[in-house]
């Protein structure tokens, strides 16, 4: 994603709701106490710097769905969030989700209506100029997780941070420990499937061209703890990549992940693929690839991991997928 700038007049404009609406507002470390006060914290977020939050976070702004699904793992409810499809969003919360003000679009946040919200805690990924984050600062505490960079695949480690950032980081212990607890059972029930079996990743996001996950990827961290081997032809292809990731031409699909029995590709949260993945799917290329000729491929989910929600759900396909395979 590219990096956002607000124009200065969108940042003194919010500024000035922001101060108007929100009043000042002491901090106290120590005392529960008296009217007015704010017990605060210091955390240190995903850039180094030291950010004073709120002990117990109450009105919390997000700024794109890969830290609201974190807090909503994380048992709590933004205020505000980035836009987002519906069908990433879990069924069971579709509603509740869908009745949380949108305050960003794209990569500009609105300013005036997080001001407007007055929120105690605003989390942005590390994707956002010093300016655009020095604008919210002007609004609330600014805390900076990781969402890109050479973490990008620690999804966990996005829930780590804004765990920290929430005051919760037990939570994030617990989710951590279920779900490797969950990926070791996997891994020792279908032991015999699993063996030898080699999978590919993609996903498709544009015309003509899909997209290429590597080993070290999200998806990487949910596949290869339960025994798969990766597409060596994959790995080679995103080997000199930044992030082990690329964008490829569909006329090279053959020569990425011909050589994996399995292929799980990019779906919402209701095994549904976009048209661009609908649209490969419908080529020779995708037809003639061997693990579509032999009936094994699966729609697994995000490839783009935001949080455990979206984890334990490719988990769950898997498990079809190996429940399948088992009675071939």
């Amino acid at each position: 994603m590219k990096s956002t700038l607000v124009p200065l007049a969108a940042g003194a404009a919010a500024l000035s709701l922001a101060l108007v609406g929100c009043g000042s507002t002491s901090t106290d470390d120590g005392d529960a106490g008296g009217a007015g006060t704010v017990q605060t914290r210091t955390v240190t977020d995903s850039t180094g710097a030291e950010v004073e939050v709120p002990a117990t976070p109450e009105r919390v702004v997000t700024l794109h769905y890969a830290a609201t699904q974190p807090v909503y793992d994380l048992g709590f409810t933004p205020v505000g969030q980035g836009a987002f499809e519906p069908g990433i969003v879990p069924e069971e919360l579709t509603e509740e989700i869908e009745s949380v003000p949108v305050v960003a679009e794209g990569p500009e946040p609105d300013l005036e209506a997080i001001a407007g919200l007055t929120p105690d805690l605003i989390l942005a990924g590390n994707i956002h100029e010093e300016e655009l984050v020095s604008q919210l600062e002007a609004i609330a505490p600014v805390y900076v997780y990781t969402h890109r960079g050479g973490d990008r695949a620690r999804w966990d480690l996005r829930t780590e941070e804004i765990a920290d950032a929430l005051g919760v980081p037990e939570r994030a212990d617990e989710l951590a420990d279920a779900f490797e607890a969950r990926q070791r059972e996997i891994a020792d029930t279908y032991a015999d499937v699993i063996e030898g079996t080699s999978v590919g990743v993609i996903g498709a996001y544009e015309e003509n061209n899909f997209y290429a996950w590597g080993e070290d990827n999200m998806s990487g961290t949910l596949l290869t703890p339960l025994g798969f081997t990766w597409s060596e032809q994959e790995n080679a292809t995103v080997a000199d990549e930044a992030e082990p990731e690329a964008v490829v031409s569909n006329e090279r699909l053959g020569s990425v992940v011909g050589d994996a029995d399995v292929l799980f590709i990019d779906s919402n949260l209701r095994g549904e693929v976009n048209a661009f993945m609908a649209d490969l799917q419908s080529t020779p290329l995708y037809q003639e690839l061997p693990a579509v000729e032999n009936g094994r491929v699966y729609a697994a989910g995000k490839n783009t991991v935001a949080g455990y929600t979206d984890a334990d759900y490719t988990l769950d396909r898997v498990e079809e997928a190996l429940r399948d395979m088992r009675q071939e």
